[in-house]
């Protein structure tokens, strides 16, 4: 398969039948072999996860669907006002947190986020995908230390729903606004699970985080199974 980085948290995975892209908001999205099955993924409406440009696919393709996190709500006046056809919707799940939802051959759970909407689970052509979108361990210096624990324990309950599971390909957040706690969620991931392929996401272009990180006591063991971005666009063959 070849993964595609798109930019910030944004990947379009092409498979023999079908195209996942998770959580595009920047960036001239590649043309694709319309005998695919295209699915778009959207954990939440945040800007940098989330851009109407996905709706513009809407038409171009005979097999496409867009799942979206619940918080992202699409009003026929809402799409009106900002050029996109109504009849989208008809081409839209919505999808809560903690559920599991079959769409033809296509299996799509979701965890609960600890920022907004959800993370996304996927199983296709016998191959299961992690999208974290906004679920990490989000420790702020500065912030209250109450919060700070609240934090660390929604993070480790949800990681714990999916303990020793099998993900040929994963998505994680490794935000250096965090500072030291930078990699408190990868790791917690990467501990619990069995993941191939890992890619960083969440970056803010600060793609020397994650040699800091396979640099690290931490980071070390995973040597190999850390996909190094440097730039948009660039793909990889997993």
């Amino acid at each position: 398969m070849k993964i595609t980085y798109l930019y910030h948290s944004g990947f379009a995975v092409e498979l023999a039948q079908h195209i996942l892209i998770f959580d595009y908001y920047r960036g001239k999205l590649p043309k694709w072999d319309k005998n695919k099955t295209i699915l778009f993924f959207v954990s939440h409406k945040h800007q940098d996860h989330f851009d109407l440009r996905i709706f513009d696919c809407f038409g171009q393709y005979e097999k496409l669907h867009y799942f979206l996190g619940s918080d992202v709500k699409l009003s026929e006046a809402y799409l009106k006002r900002n050029g996109v056809s109504p009849a989208v919707k008809s081409a839209v799940t919505n999808v809560g947190k903690n559920t599991v939802t079959k769409w033809q051959d296509i299996t799509v759970e979701t965890l609960r986020s600890t920022d907004a909407g959800v993370a996304f689970i996927v199983t296709a052509e016998d191959k299961t995908f992690y999208h974290a979108g906004d679920l990490n361990w989000w420790h702020w210096e500065g912030e209250d230390a109450a919060w700070n624990r609240q934090m660390e324990a929604d993070y480790k309950k949800e990681i714990a729903r999916i303990k020793g599971r099998h993900f040929d390909a994963a998505f994680v957040p490794l935000d250096p606004r965090l500072e030291g706690a930078y990699d408190l969620g990868m790791r917690v991931f990467l501990e619990h699970t069995d993941a191939g392929a890992v890619f960083p996401m969440h970056m803010w272009d600060r793609y020397e985080v994650i040699d800091r990180f396979l640099q690290s006591k931490a980071g070390a063991p995973y040597q190999g199974r850390i996909m190094k971005i440097k730039e948009p666009g660039q793909e990889f063959i997993v």
